[in-house]
């Protein structure tokens, strides 16, 4: 056990070393290679990270280097403290006035579970795209911004400190940015990018003024119970009975500023408007995004941070409001969207609400249950969709509109009004995706059921508003989920007619060049459906899908094998099984699956259909495909008074700084010659001609010094005769 907590150090290394070798040696010219290397050294990760798990679960510490057992800690009830850490390894990084800044790893149970689930479905996520990006010509670069984003992740969640948290956050901003843009000849993938680069760091500033101010108020931003550490009981009373500004206490400011980096991170209202978008990126992108990573790091940074919010329930409240509205604002758009990327999108905004929420009646274990269980469910359903759009893709019609528009193909695959039928064409995808299916859905014995289950059992308890909330969103959740299954995977196959996307971007008769990550085969023109499974995508599917049935049992709410396990490995109180919530959660999950059925079991016989939610109220569907026209007014006001502040400031830069930059330089000009004028003519010129007389002077003396005593003797002859007529003309008279 001390290997695995004397090396913890290693579990970012290797990913971030993988990224260094693709980026920096030969080896990106081979893409197979590239793509093993950083599967391979994430692979030996994960065997750490979990070998770390198993160390802090049994209770193992490093002391000043000796392995020691820790006792057993537990939370009082209605108290919510972090145990002590297994594993603090600093070192001196920069000094900051009469201290030092220290930068190190602090590893509790709460980082040792968020390593092992991001290793886990990392690796499967890599291993996964391996088959997917097989085709692609940018495939090493690929695999070097997926290691360097995963990096991030993992050192992110083992930070000893805020700031180096904070780093990590901003290299995980720059990799989304990467990804999602990834196939940057598409000019969506491009606007996608920067849509979440600019989106996401409104909430990165607050984030940081968070950090600034908790910096001044406490003099450390260190993890840490101690005194010195940001969780130490005095200083938290202290930042709690004092106020700040708007009448908050310090606790309260500095915990609302921090949950602004989580609406950004998280995508929680207002900030969600990037992460639909974010599908513009290769589906192992969307995996990544959505599950282990980016906006699971929203999440995590709140419950790192939370004896903070704890200390003031002010900022709870509105922790609370923010997540469960957006768990049901998600959830009602999920069910008018067609694209079957973006419909998983809208539930990952629902779910992530849902943690949010749990935070925010205090449920810390439920919400870091949840986010572990919906990583690898939400994993499962990403990758089970990149399989489902790499077979639809090969068949004939799709071909065709590859063969005019890239772009369009893609859309037109991802479309599920274009699928149907596909149980029997891909099995082993439909088996998977109905594990990952169910699981969200919270269907009992699946891993969602339990997570989401403990989420409306702390809300029952703590806030009956947010309770129904979520039900509601529960049973949306169950509802959307239940159309896009059964559109997918029942019925008639509806792609030899398919509902074709109209690319807004390529011009009427010209192909669009930049291509996804999937094999096109030209021979598939001229011949009938071809169904292919790729085996290294169904392996990850998988390994994904066992933890969607199986993750539930990390923290079963009763005693047992199991049970509890996840409330004691993080020393917080555990939760216990009331009947008649899950009782209630398990038939609003059964009601809308049911309803789902029922409404679609007979849907569009053929794509073009129109859809039964839209038949029978065409302006709420309206509204909810448009996404509530959230994007067109944030175009409308802060996108035009933006694009106004522009051109003003263009303006100004044009009519006053340019003219008196301009201004500036002529003055400076005609100055410099006035100055050229003076050092030319008396500076130089004059020191130059006296240099000039003196020399001709020495010459012309030098001539008379020739040695002979007679010419001498006539010099001396011709002064007395000079002096003598001076003498008599001059003087004399």
């Amino acid at each position: 056990m001390a290997f695995f907590l004397q090396n913890a150090w290693l579990i970012p290394l290797l990913p971030l070393l993988a990224s260094a070798i693709i980026t920096l040696t030969p080896i990106r010219r081979q893409a197979m290679a590239s793509a093993w290397l950083a599967t391979g050294l994430m692979m030996v990760a994960t065997v750490l990270a979990l070998g770390l798990l198993a160390a802090v679960a049994g209770g193992w510490a490093l002391h000043h280097g000796e392995l020691v057992q820790l006792a057993a800690h537990h939370g009082e009830h209605g108290a919510f403290a972090f145990p002590e850490p297994n594993v603090v390894q600093r070192l001196v990084w920069a000094p900051a006035g009469d201290t030092v800044l220290q930068m190190g790893i602090y590893i509790d149970g709460a980082a040792a579970a968020m390593l092992a689930m991001v290793t886990i479905t990392s690796t499967c996520i890599h291993l996964f795209s391996i088959g997917y990006m097989a085709a692609h010509p940018r495939q090493s670069r690929f695999f070097s911004f997926i290691a360097l984003f995963t990096a991030a992740m993992l050192l992110m969640s083992m930070a000893d400190n805020l700031l180096l948290f904070f780093m990590a956050w901003e290299i995980m901003g720059l990799c989304s940015y990467l990804l999602i843009g990834f196939l940057y000849e598409r000019p969506s993938a491009a606007r996608a990018a920067v849509k979440a680069f600019i989106t996401t760091r409104i909430g990165d500033v607050l984030l940081l003024l968070g950090i600034v101010y908790l910096y001044a108020q406490a003099g450390g931003i260190g993890f840490g119970n101690e005194e010195g550490g940001i969780f130490y009981p005095p200083l938290l009373e202290r930042l709690a009975s004092e106020t700040g500004a708007l009448g908050l206490s310090h606790a309260a400011g500095i915990a609302l500023l921090i949950f602004g980096g989580t609406v950004g991170k998280s995508a929680q209202f207002p900030l969600h408007v990037w992460l639909p978008d974010a599908m513009e990126g290769p589906t192992p992108v969307s995996a990544l995004i959505h599950a282990a990573t980016m906006v699971a790091a929203g999440v995590f940074l709140v419950a790192r941070t939370f004896p903070i919010f704890a200390a003031d329930p002010t900022s709870l409240g509105v922790v609370a409001f923010i997540g469960a509205f957006t768990a049901l604002f998600a959830a009602t758009i999920a069910l008018a969207q067609f694209d079957i990327k973006r419909i998983l999108a809208y539930s990952t905004l629902s779910q992530l609400g849902f943690m949010v929420a749990a935070l925010g009646v205090g449920g810390w274990v439920a919400a870091m249950f949840h986010l572990i269980t919906h990583a690898f469910f939400k994993a499962l359903l990403f990758l089970g969709s990149g399989s489902i759009i790499h077979a639809m893709e090969q068949q004939p019609a799709i071909q065709r509109i590859h063969h005019d528009d890239e772009y369009a193909a893609q859309q037109t695959a991802q479309d599920i009004r274009n699928m149907g039928g596909l149980r029997t064409r891909l099995p082993w995808t439909f088996w998977t995706y109905t594990a990952g299916y169910l699981a969200l859905a919270g269907i009992v014995p699946f891993a969602g059921f339990w997570s989401k289950d403990e989420i409306l059992l702390d809300a029952f308890k703590h806030n009956l508003a947010v309770y129904l909330t979520l039900s509601a969103a529960a049973f949306l959740t169950a509802v959307y989920m239940t159309r896009q299954w059964w559109l997918v995977f029942f019925g008639e196959y509806r792609g030899a007619h398919p509902v074709v996307f109209q690319n807004p971007d390529a011009p009427a008769g010209h192909a669009e060049h930049g291509h996804d990550d999937l094999h096109h085969d030209d021979h598939h023109h001229d011949h009938g459906e071809h169904w292919h499974e790729d085996p290294r995508m169904i392996a990850a599917l998988v390994v994904l899908a066992s933890f969607a049935v199986t993750a539930g049992a990390f923290n079963l709410p009763f005693d047992g094998p199991g049970g509890h396990w996840l409330a004691s490995l993080w020393g917080q109180e555990a939760a216990k099984l009331n009947p008649l919530v899950a009782g209630l959660s398990l038939l609003i999950a059964l009601a809308g699956i049911g309803l789902g059925w029922y409404g679609y079991r007979n849907a569009f016989a053929t794509a073009t259909e129109t859809d039964p939610l839209a038949a029978r109220a065409p302006r709420l569907f309206a509204i909810l495909n448009a996404k509530y026209r959230i994007d067109e007014l944030y175009a409308a006001t802060v996108g035009r008074l933006t694009a106004s502040l522009a051109t003003a400031w263009s303006l100004i830069d044009r009519s006053v700084i340019d003219r008196l930059v301009d201004g500036m330089g002529r003055f400076t000009f005609g100055l410099g010659k006035v100055n050229f004028i003076i050092d030319d003519t008396l500076l130089n010129d004059g020191p130059d001609g006296l240099a000039s007389g003196t020399q001709g002077t020495g010459r012309q003396a030098r001539r008379l010094q020739t040695g002979k005593a007679q010419d001498y003797l006539i010099y001396v002859f011709s002064g007395l005769l000079a002096l003598a007529v001076f003498w008599l003309y001059v003087i004399g008279r």
